[in-house]
């Protein structure tokens, strides 16, 4: 499996959103952890569980697709 240029631009930087987290969110580590690990469903439950200030948030960070934030999330905590 090769990553390709457009792979590469995808990527979005979570070193920020998951500082942001820690700082200002710390009750909302353990619950996003283990929405990821259980999947895209497990993921959209918790998202839609947060508070929108947090969506929105996160959101303005991440600046890009849900979903390519749950991958790189899904890198992040698992390696996959």
């Amino acid at each position: 499996m090769s990553t390709t240029a457009t792979d590469a631009q995808k990527r979005i930087n979570i070193k920020p959103v998951l500082d942001w987290i820690r700082w200002a969110a710390p009750w909302v580590w353990n619950a996003m952890v283990n929405a990821v690990k259980w999947g895209w469903g497990a993921f959209l439950n918790w998202w839609n569980g947060l508070a929108g200030w947090i969506r929105n948030t996160i959101n303005w960070f991440i600046g890009g697709a849900l979903w390519d934030f749950f991958l790189e999330l899904r890198r992040y905590f698992f390696g996959w």
